[in-house]
Order: C-alpha cells, then structure tokens, then sequence
C-alpha cells in the first residue's frame, strides 16, 4: 500500500501538529511558522508518495498562506484538518 507511513514518523507528525494547533491558538506565529514548516519537510522527505503525502503537504502550504495572510483562525482550521486526515489514517492502518 502506497500509503504506509512508519509508526516513528506518524508519532512525530502527530507531534508537531498538535504543536501546530497550539501555537496557532495562542498567536505564537513564529511557533506556528517553524513547527508547519517542520510537518512540511517530515511530510516531503519521510511520507511515501499517496494521497496523505499530498494533503499535509498541501495543508502545510495553507497554513502557511493562512499565517502570512494574518488569518490565525482559517490557519488553525487548517492545522486540525491535518490533524484528522493523520488520525484517519492511523486508525484505519491499525
């Protein structure tokens, strides 16, 4: 299955999205910005290509706009809606 990702790699994702959520929150945006970018090249470099490869990484590009834009709350949505797909994707592999 192209999907596979490695438990290592899907507890670091999930890591650093739930750091994403918070800072995004909370209006840290330097936070936000470094740990989206981090999801952006653990997504790139670590995740098999596939349909969950290309929604973070689309995600992280979104949020990443979102922050520029000054919209933390669309960026937040955003956040969350990786959060889920990456949690889908664990529950349905297990």
């Amino acid at each position: 299955m192209p999907d596979d990702v490695p438990s290592d790699v899907f507890d670091v994702l999930s890591q650093l999205l739930a750091e994403g959520v918070d800072a995004v929150s909370t209006g840290d945006v330097a936070t936000a910005r470094q740990t989206v970018e981090t999801t952006q090249r653990v997504s790139r470099n670590k995740l098999p290509d596939g349909e969950l490869r290309d929604q973070l990484l689309h995600g992280c590009e979104s949020v990443l706009n979102c922050i520029e834009e000054g919209e933390p709350n669309a960026a937040a949505a955003y956040v969350r809606a990786m959060q889920d797909r990456l949690a889908t994707h664990g529950d349905r592999d297990m």
